[in-house]
């Protein structure tokens, strides 16, 4: 920096020229520059929010679809609140002549089967036996309908009884299962009023849950 006066070079700080007495003016110092401002740039965070939107949509949907698969493509609810539900459940199976999930929702055991051969049949596992037997009792069903010629809703009129006591032990003896009640359903299958067959179901509440035991047509 010079003198504005001699033009003799100042000592850094200097208040005074040191050749000819002026006075240094002060200085100020240079104020900051203003930065100029800018929005944030958010497209990544949009382009984030999006996939992470498009993400989560597509989890939910693929969840909808097993929960659809798992009820209408083989997934069966075996366990119930009561034993009219139960009953009801049967009823529809055979009603959609679906044996394989009549099988699925039925609990059975090889002492029941020893019982009655004649009517359940023998085979390599209690599964099989039974797998075979409510296929062909759907079948049976099915063709039963066909003969009456009748397409509507199957209407079940049942009578129920729930067994206690003694009745209890003499089924858990002859079923081969610790349940804790049983409950019969005895009555008629019907279409639009006409008969089509009787039918007798077992239920047993085995864990807190009902669940069929079996179901006949005659």
């Amino acid at each position: 920096m010079k003198c504005r006066n001699c033009g003799a070079e100042l000592d850094e700080g200097a208040l005074f020229c040191r050749k000819c007495g002026t006075a240094v003016p002060e200085t100020k110092e240079a104020a900051p520059k203003k930065r100029a401002f800018r929005l944030p740039d958010v497209s990544k965070l949009l382009k984030n929010r999006r996939a992470a939107i498009a993400i989560g949509a597509g989890a939910a949907l693929l969840l909808l679809i097993l929960i659809l698969c798992l009820t209408t493509c083989g997934g069966t609810k075996t366990g119930f609140r009561s034993a009219d539900e139960a009953f009801s459940a049967a009823v529809e199976a055979l009603e959609a002549g679906d044996g394989e999930r009549l099988y699925r929702m039925t609990e059975t055991s090889a002492a029941f089967l020893g019982t009655h051969p004649e009517t359940f049949g023998e085979g390599d596992s209690p599964e099989a036996v039974m797998k075979d037997y409510y296929k062909r009792l759907a079948n049976s069903f099915a063709a039963l309908r066909k003969t009456y010629g009748t397409d509507g809703a199957v209407e079940s009129r049942f009578e129920t009884e729930t067994l206690t006591g003694s009745a209890i032990y003499e089924s858990n003896r002859t079923l081969g299962l610790e349940a804790e009640e049983y409950a019969t359903a005895k009555g008629p299958l019907t279409v639009n009023g006409e008969t089509v067959s009787d039918a007798y179901l077992v239920a047993a509440k085995l864990n807190g849950e009902w669940k069929l035991i079996v179901l006949y047509l005659y």
